[in-house]
């Protein structure tokens, strides 16, 4: 499952063209207030107002770099403080600079909505390699989800070079709960404006090249596959039976190669991390799972999980995969959602 990037520009542009066609209709300049006021999602208004400080905070790295003063020293840094303040007051832009500005936090706004893990951990990353001090500032800008990811911001805000701050994260969008943080939820303003396709904002993972060529048959010759987790069950009778038959030949999941693949990845994350599926589950993957694994029905997934995670060993977790869904849901176990799955069934039994 991924975000179609070139509907969510297409989207943002659209969107701030409309916008900006019945606010400059009036008025040659937007203010500070009216951009607070701009739409009914507060949360698109107040990334408008983090683009501002971002840019801003670039023109102050710009000038710092002059050699013949001292921009880290205590007075000047309160001064440009104070500037700052004043300088916000005074918010003055024409529709050209504007629109521009808009399409971008739109952009932001769409992504911490359908994909707000992702979104967070890169913005926190971003932060911290520039400013550290900036990522209180994230609390007055970014109000969906922060009760998910305030921990972790505030980890990194004291020590910088904390290293667990993405785990913690993690662990806070996996325990959100709120229905009110749904994507169709937060978009609902979005709606009003200009009418959202939830279907062409998530699209399917494209198929790759190899899924789609016919293997080349070599009589008496096993074909190894590059993917490493196959087991190839196929025999020439088998090729020559019904449909029954050729079910039961599809491919299957290999647990032991595919538990030595994992065991080799040096991740401090993955290894005996979380205890139940259904807790270490992130919500863009629940998502894609049931979306991509399990027919779009939540649930099939539900009950899936809940049999995985009755499983007593990672063999006997894969072995219910390959006989209660791999064949009868006809997965492709090559396919990204596949393996993520894999990965978290590794992680619930890998204690070392």
């Amino acid at each position: 499952m991924t975000l179609d990037q070139d509907y969510i520009d297409s989207y943002s542009k659209d969107f701030s063209k409309k916008i900006c066609e019945n606010h400059f209709n009036h008025q040659k300049r937007i203010s500070g207030q009216e951009i607070i006021e701009l739409s009914a999602s507060t949360q698109l208004n107040l990334m408008i107002i983090r683009e501002l400080f971002v840019d801003w905070q670039k023109q102050v790295d710009s000038f710092s770099q002059n050699p013949y003063f001292d921009y880290s020293d205590s007075k000047v840094q309160e001064a440009l403080a104070t500037f700052m303040n004043v300088l916000s007051r005074a918010i003055s832009i024409e529709k050209s600079d504007f629109e521009p500005l808009l399409t971008k936090a739109v952009t932001k706004t769409l992504r911490l909505a359908i994909e707000p893990v992702s979104f967070m951990e890169q913005t926190l990353d971003d932060v911290t390699k520039d400013h550290a001090s900036q990522i209180k500032e994230l609390k007055k800008y970014i109000k969906w989800h922060r009760v998910a990811w305030e921990p972790a911001a505030d980890d990194l805000a004291a020590d910088p070079g904390n290293l667990f701050w993405k785990q913690k994260l993690y662990e806070g969008f996996e325990k959100e709960a709120d229905e009110s943080m749904q994507p169709v939820a937060l978009l609902e303003p979005f709606q009003e404006i200009l009418p959202l396709d939830f279907n062409r904002l998530v699209t399917e993972a494209p198929e790759t090249i190899e899924a789609q060529v016919e293997p080349e048959v070599i009589e008496e010759e096993k074909v190894v596959s590059t993917h490493y987790i196959i087991e190839d069950k196929e025999t020439e009778g088998e090729q020559q039976a019904g449909d029954a038959t050729e079910k039961e030949s599809m491919e299957t999941i290999d647990p032991a190669i595919v538990w030595a693949k994992f065991d080799a990845e040096e991740n401090p994350y993955m290894k005996g991390s979380i205890a139940q599926l259904k807790e270490g589950m992130g919500i863009n993957q629940r998502i894609m799972f049931t979306k991509r694994l399990f027919q779009g029905n939540p649930d099939l997934m539900e009950q899936a999980i809940i049999e995985l995670d009755a499983t007593e060993s990672f063999y006997e977790a894969i072995d219910l995969l390959n006989h209660s869904f791999v064949k009868s849901l006809n997965w492709d176990i090559h396919s990204e959602e596949v393996m993520e799955l894999l990965q978290l069934i590794f992680r619930k039994y890998d204690s070392e």
